[in-house]
């Protein structure tokens, strides 16, 4: 559990390159296309790579191909996309006079997650005196950064005799609900307001569920026993919101 929220911010490295058919004489008409080429998923930043690429057929009397590429990004909750502002995207690139199409790719890397990632592509055709002869829009497919961090929650909480007649043994369920494995953290437990030393846990695997033992004190009836999830804040989880739990005694 962190105490503050750490926001990643989306990396301004951008690379945009044409690849040897762009920059060669194109024999072959391309299709009027954009698409995602590829689109890597990571637990960080450097890992979340996308790639896209146009391309554009002449027309008959075209002199220069123009292209422009748009990042689009959704976040959770989002009901549309927006456009992102990154350097070496929203320009037009242009192509060479005199070729028979136009393939143009870029690359935005360290993208944030969880988001969604498509980019807008904007064609445009001109004869040799600088008229548009043509104007298209596409949209690529999606790329989808999804969560990878982990996520703790707090399950069933019973008790069991303790060591001795004014202890008691909780027994509490712990699963980790994310797509990510989480590092060792802490479990605290307090018993009538006052906090048990913390019970640590060796980390717990994407998925996994592990019963933690946690001594105190026996618990009156209708009083509150609080659970705290990582009180250390060592995991950094996709929901922190979930990691305080009360519990009425008896439970």
């Amino acid at each position: 559990m962190r105490r503050h929220a750490t926001i990643a911010c989306l990396a301004a490295a951008v690379v945009a390159t044409a690849p040897p058919a762009a920059r060669a004489a194109v024999q072959q008409r391309p299709p009027l296309q954009a698409r995602l080429v590829s689109c890597a998923t990571g637990p960080t930043a450097s890992a979340r790579i996308a790639a896209f690429t146009a391309s554009m057929p002449a027309l008959a009397g075209t002199a220069r191909m123009w292209v422009r590429f748009d990042l689009l990004q959704r976040r959770p909750g989002a009901a549309e996309f927006t456009p992102v502002s990154l350097p070496a995207w929203g320009r037009w690139e242009r192509s060479q006079v005199g070729r028979a199409g136009f393939i143009y790719t870029k690359r935005v890397r360290a993208l944030r997650a969880p988001a969604t990632y498509r980019a807008r592509v904007r064609f445009r055709w001109y004869d040799a005196r600088g008229r548009v002869q043509r104007r298209a829009q596409r949209l690529t497919q999606i790329c989808l950064q999804p969560d990878l961090r982990p996520d703790l929650r707090a399950g069933a909480l019973t008790i069991a005799p303790g060591l001795g007649p004014s202890s008691a043994t909780y027994l509490l369920t712990v699963r980790n609900a994310g797509r990510g494995a989480a590092a060792p953290f802490d479990v605290v437990l307090s018993a009538g307001g006052m906090p048990q030393p913390p019970v640590r846990v060796d980390g717990l695997a994407a998925g996994a569920t592990r019963v933690v033992d946690m001594p105190g004190p026996p618990c009156d009836a209708g009083s509150t026993l609080r659970v705290v999830l990582d009180a250390g804040a060592a995991v950094a989880e996709s929901d922190e919101a979930d990691d305080v739990v009360d519990r009425a005694c008896p439970v």
